[in-house]
Formats: structure tokens, sequence, C-alpha cells
């Protein structure tokens, strides 16, 4: 990606939306007024629970109940902005993330693209409660039919979110690669 930010392979879902002639990427104020309020309020949603986690953290060990109670209404309301923000989807602009990071991500498309079209961008990781909406330029990717899409407009903590996101993908990966080490090694010992 043409940005210095850190990306990972994973398939999100993603809305492309192409703009329409006359139709014009927005300046940072204009981008906030037009973000769908379903985008503005998970991006609320995970400050206050990245936030939460931060003080959480500084509690001892007899606060256990606490941190499970927390973190049981922090996923019920992350199963009701998920039903929220399947209703910003729409079927018809729907593709599938093959990387994505803090500077944008790749994708792959049967119908061919123009290269430098800008398009609208919804972008969902309901699993970490994150969905950012922006928009982005195309760009022809290594393989046919494979494209990248590089952010030119998005919210600084819709970047951080995606950072964030990237990370505790790459540390689940990690830690699952470890995991099949280890059984492998076991396997292997008589």
């Amino acid at each position: 990606m043409a940005d210095p930010y850190f990306s990972i392979d994973y398939q999100a879902q993603v809305n492309l939306i192409p703009l329409t002639d006359g139709e014009t990427v927005p300046d940072a104020d204009a981008l906030e007024a037009e973000i769908p309020a379903p985008f503005k309020l998970i991006s609320e949603v995970t400050r206050i629970d990245t936030n939460n986690a931060r003080l959480l953290r500084n509690l001892d060990e007899h606060a256990n109940e606490l941190v499970e109670i927390i973190n049981q209404q922090s996923r019920k309301i992350d199963l009701v902005l998920s039903y929220v923000l399947a209703g910003q989807d729409t079927p018809e602009h729907r593709h599938q993330t093959l990387s994505l990071g803090g500077g944008g991500f790749t994708f792959s498309s049967p119908q061919p693209l123009a290269e430098a079209s800008r398009m609208r961008c919804k972008l969902f990781l309901p699993e970490l409660s994150v969905a950012v909406y922006g928009y982005g330029e195309i760009h022809a990717g290594a393989e046919p039919e494979q494209y990248r899409c590089d952010f030119i407009a998005l919210r600084e903590q819709d970047r951080d979110a995606l950072i964030r996101a990237s990370l505790q993908l790459q540390a689940k990966q990690l830690k699952a690669r470890a995991e099949r080490r280890a059984q492998q090694d076991d396997a292997s010992r008589p």
C-alpha cells in the first residue's frame, strides 16, 4: 500500500460505491457531517471500550467478577451495533478484502475497475467492533482481478481503530500459529 501502515491478510466485508459524475471527495468537516450515525456510534463505543480496558488493567485480581460483567455488557452492545450496522451494508456494492490496515485494503473484483477511480468505502469488522466510513482511490493489484484501495479521506480515530484491529488480528494469528506448532511438536515426540 502507498501509506507506511502495517497491513494483515484478512477477509472482511467492504462496500465500494463509485462516486457519480461531479461528486468529489469531501474535506474533513464535510466527511464528518456525511458519516452515517451507526458508524459514528460504533466508533464512540470502541473508544469507550478501549478506555475501559485501560482502566480495568489497573484493577487488582479481586475485581475479576467486575471485569467479567463489564465484558459481558460490552458484548451485548456489540451485538446490537452489529445488527444496526447490517442495515448499512448494500449487497450490490459488497466485496471481500484480502488484506487491510490503516492505509487501506486489497480486494478482488470480477468487474474491471478504472485506475485511480474514487469510491465511498464502508468497511465492516463486526467481530472487532470496528466499522469505518471514508473514501478511497482504486489501483490495480499484483494479480488480475485484484485491486488496492488507498484511503484518501478517513477520520483519524477510524484509522487508529483499523490499526488497533490489524494488530489484534495479528496477535490472534500469531497465537494460533504458536499453538499449532506446539501441537505438532507434541505429536512428533515419542
